[in-house]
């Protein structure tokens, strides 16, 4: 499946060595209402369709020094509005960090720019949303959760 051939392709391009070099965490591929950290079991039948909405997370890691990546792939294009408002609240929530700003006001900004897009689904239009308890983080070594976790809604951590 998806997940298999993403951690081959992976674990080629680190050239895996046991804990020297290697996934960081089971590949994860959530569907429609499953936001994230869903890993297929092996024997799983679930087949992508052209109407699911698939989220995909995967890491690597070199000495422990893990890379963390996810991304949501769609193949109708009636979900291009829900794409677009997850890249320009990503990018928006880049643009506005640096020093001296706080995780809350990245948050607020992030929320602002995801929450003004919509999707038309079967003639009904949807307020696209941001999931409140889905967040940024920070990475240690050979920690994938560590130290600080960036909020993508209004009110979150300061």
């Amino acid at each position: 499946g998806i997940c298999e051939e993403l951690e081959t392709m992976a674990r080629k391009l680190i050239n895996e060595k046991g804990l020297e070099a290697g996934l960081a965490f089971p590949t994860g591929c959530s569907l429609n209402h499953v936001a994230a950290h869903y890993t297929p079991n092996a024997g799983d039948t679930t087949v992508l369709g052209v109407d699911d909405v698939c989220k995909i997370d995967f890491g690597t890691h070199v000495n422990g020094r893990i890379i963390d990546c996810a991304f949501t792939h769609t193949f109708n294009p009636r979900y291009d509005p829900l794409l677009k408002a997850v890249q320009e609240a990503t990018e928006t929530g880049i643009r506005e960090s640096g020093i001296d700003v706080r995780l809350c006001d990245i948050g607020s900004a992030i929320q602002e720019v995801m929450e003004s897009y919509e999707v038309e689904l079967d003639g009904k239009t949807y307020q696209v949303k941001a999931i409140r308890n889905l967040n940024g983080h920070s990475i240690d070594q050979y920690r994938i959760h560590a130290g600080k976790t960036v909020p993508i809604v209004k009110g979150g951590e300061s």
